[in-house]
């Protein structure tokens, strides 16, 4: 008799023991953030995903996980957060690759208004316009004569196609009424070497690619994409400043949360966010990745990307580009 209770009693406690682990172990998830990153383990916007965790987990006291999920440029990682619970617990790392991607793939489930909600944008970082050592130029200006005067003979390389790079250079070629051919990689760093080589005739590319390659005097810089100057790399003129006025591009990285995300969780983590981009070690985490902060409202952001979706729409429909 005293041994059944006792039994009974132990299979009482075990449960009650089980629901409450269970309990701990729910609200212990209610309270865990996943930062998704569109991009492999290792590489820059991987790190600066991390160092930006510890700091959102520190500002917040809650658990903050960086998952990466990449592949379909970018397209799995834009799919899956846009599907998420909107509760402020799953948010999107990305880049200028949310607004590109619906104008050159087809059928993609996501928009990148309607789908998400913008938090803040993060930083960003110029494209570089670079040419081999032995060019016939050392100028973009001399660049876009020798062109004009040689149509179609000048090749340039880009990161991918469809990507912030190639639209930079359809860009510039319709403005200049310069014709060249396009060379496609698959990523920078392999653009940038053919580049280095001779291979190719010029570059439209990332400063984290190029930056070694221009300062060991391997390329000559001609041009960044930006509106203004950056301190990253000042010795470098705009396009716009060569009389192209109106030429302006820039790779950018911020985050994004699912549409219809509270107002309270945008502005919390909006505030933390700013507060992150203020702290040392992410400040040494940008410049070592070739960025610059920018911060501010989820409004900026929203600006940002419905002017750029509007003037990559005009590229893309212009130049005839697709994913493929």
């Amino acid at each position: 008799m005293h041994s059944a209770i006792h039994k009974s009693l132990l299979k009482l406690a075990a449960l009650a023991l089980a629901v409450l682990c269970c309990a701990s172990s729910q609200a212990q998830s209610d309270r865990t953030i996943k930062l998704i990153v569109p991009f492999p383990p290792g590489g820059g916007t991987d790190v600066l995903a991390r160092v930006l965790s510890r700091r959102l987990e520190a500002d917040l006291g809650e658990t903050v996980i960086v998952e990466n999920r990449p592949g379909a440029g970018g397209n799995i990682a834009h799919d899956y957060v846009a599907a998420a619970i909107p509760d402020g617990k799953t948010l999107l790392f990305t880049t200028n690759s949310v607004v590109i991607n619906p104008l050159i793939y087809a059928n993609l489930k996501f928009h990148p208004l309607k789908s998400f909600t913008p938090v803040i944008a993060l930083a960003h970082s110029p494209v570089i316009i670079a040419s081999k050592l032995d060019a016939p130029f050392n100028s973009l200006a001399e660049m876009l004569r020798y062109a004009k005067s040689k149509p179609g003979q000048l090749s340039y390389a880009s990161c991918g196609n469809g990507g912030i790079h190639h639209l930079a250079a359809e860009q510039l070629k319709a403005i200049a009424g310069i014709s060249m051919v396009h060379i496609p990689y698959r990523g920078c760093g392999g653009a940038m070497i053919d580049l280095a080589g001779g291979q190719v005739d010029v570059s439209f590319n990332s400063l984290t690619a190029a930056a070694n390659f221009l300062n060991n005097g391997k390329v000559k810089g001609l041009a960044i994409t930006n509106s203004e100057r950056s301190a990253l790399v000042p010795a470098l003129p705009t396009v716009a400043s060569f009389g192209l006025n109106g030429y302006s591009f820039d790779g950018w990285y911020a985050v994004l949360a699912p549409a219809a995300t509270p107002d309270a969780a945008i502005r919390r983590l909006n505030a933390s966010l700013n507060k992150a981009l203020t702290d040392e070690e992410v400040k040494k985490t940008l410049l070592a990745g070739f960025l610059e902060p920018l911060g501010g409202p989820p409004a900026a952001l929203t600006s940002l990307m419905r002017k750029e979706m509007a003037d990559d729409a005009l590229i893309v429909k212009s130049a005839r580009i697709t994913a493929d």
